[in-house]
């Protein structure tokens, strides 16, 4: 594995970027596994418990057949951008600076690793999303359900 420092391993997962840049050809998708802040499950969790906004991604479809995650902010994929930069002019309350910890969830991880890369060059350097997505999340049996998060966007 190569060098490892202190912004590879906050989230507490280090995925080495030549590893990632040799598993495919497309480009965005390596430059989303180089920065290596991928969290797991329990990881997740912790975020959320010490206020990191936790943002779920998926389709309406899949939310609805897959299950709601608890505390989770809704907003669709077209609209990050625009909800999650401070002072964009509509960006939601809870994102108050750059510094905000944001954890992305897609259906398999893969929407949110591209998404969170994509923020973190717009400058919320601690954006980040769960690894394997929501499957992971059902597999590491993680409450699921609750009243229904409102689209905020």
């Amino acid at each position: 594995m190569g060098h490892v420092d202190a912004r590879d391993t906050i989230g507490g997962v280090h995925q080495d970027p030549a590893d990632e840049q040799s598993r495919g050809d497309d480009p965005s998708a390596a430059r989303a596994g180089a920065f290596a802040w991928r969290l797991t499950p329990a990881e997740t969790v912790a975020a959320f418990v010490r206020g990191a906004l936790l943002i779920d991604i998926r389709s309406t479809v899949d939310r609805k057949e897959q299950g709601w995650l608890p505390g989770a902010i809704v907003l669709e994929p077209s609209v990050l951008e625009w909800r999650l930069i401070p002072h964009s002019g509509g960006h939601i309350p809870e994102v108050t600076s750059y510094d905000v910890e944001v954890v992305l969830v897609s259906r398999d991880g893969e929407e949110s690793s591209v998404v969170a890369a994509r923020l973190r060059e717009l400058g919320l350097w601690r954006a980040t999303d769960l690894a394997g997505g929501f499957w992971s999340w059902r597999a590491a049996e993680l409450p699921v359900g609750g009243d229904p998060a409102p689209m905020r966007g």
